[in-house]
């Protein structure tokens, strides 16, 4: 990796989806947590466009976030894996839901009591 790659002096945490972090997580193994927690932020900015890439490292990360290319390197595996983290994330189910009808929501049906 060069020296310049991903060079951020903030660390990455993502308290909103995993509050006990990445370690503990469970969704990465010590190596990625690292990863994630040093180069997050430079990773983070990366793929959501607000920093520009530097490198040619940097460049291959973006092509790899734009799925042009699939991930080759620690650093690309490791963002891979937080986003398919994040996405398993985003699943709620509810086992108490209860079922809504049509009249529940306020659809008017042709039988109704105003004749």
């Amino acid at each position: 990796m060069q020296a310049k790659s991903f060079d951020t002096p903030k660390k990455f945490f993502d308290d909103r989806n995993f509050p006990r972090g990445f370690m503990r997580s469970g969704d990465f193994t010590r190596s990625q947590a690292s990863i994630l927690e040093t180069l997050g932020m430079a990773l983070k900015d990366l793929h959501e466009g607000h920093r520009e890439p530097a490198t040619d490292e940097e460049l291959h990360f973006v092509e790899v976030c734009q799925q042009k290319v699939p991930p080759m390197t620690d650093v690309e595996r490791a963002w891979a894996a937080y986003l398919k983290a994040l996405a398993r994330k985003q699943i709620y189910f509810t086992a108490s839901s209860a079922a809504v009808s049509d009249s529940d929501i306020g659809i008017e049906s042709d039988d109704s009591d105003d004749d």
